[in-house]
């Protein structure tokens, strides 16, 4: 399905008191769990353990990058993706799925998670392990690959 047609049905499902269009802005400033959803190709991010809404696009503060050993270990045996790899931290600004307006990443210290390659979340450029980020926004690019874009404080 196309993305106007996903955002018309959301918007009815709304409409009909199914689903709440704005339920991320009762989120704002608390901690939540985000982690890349491989069915919707989008972000899922979940508070409570149950996900909240769908978004293109995530920034969070006070951020902690975790990935669940036996699921990765999971992963590696099977060779079968699971959900095991989450970025947590208080939920600062989003752009609900399907967004439009995407906003340019911000800089190139990107970071990234492949079970197959890393035991933890590193730095594309360097490879270098990464546990902890001050402020990050998380973009959902056109091409279906997620970048991580650490800001310095």
């Amino acid at each position: 399905m196309n993305r106007k047609l996903i955002k018309e049905i959301s918007k009815m499902k709304s409409q009909m008191g199914l689903i709440k269009e704005d339920i991320g802005e009762e989120l704002l400033g608390l901690r939540v769990m985000v982690y890349y959803n491989l069915h919707k190709h989008t972000f899922s991010v979940t508070y409570n353990g149950r996900v909240v809404l769908y978004a293109d696009y995530v920034k969070l503060k006070n951020v902690e990058f975790r990935v669940r050993e036996g699921g990765k270990e999971k992963v590696r045996q099977e060779m079968r993706k699971n959900v095991h790899a989450f970025v947590i931290g208080d939920l600062v600004d989003y752009c609900q799925y399907p967004c439009e307006n995407m906003p340019p990443e911000t800089n190139d210290k990107v970071i990234t998670y492949n079970p197959y390659k890393y035991d933890s979340f590193v730095r594309k450029d360097t490879e270098e392990p990464v546990y902890k980020a001050n402020e990050i926004d998380m973009i959902n690019t056109k091409n279906k690959i997620f970048h991580i874009n650490e800001i310095v404080e």
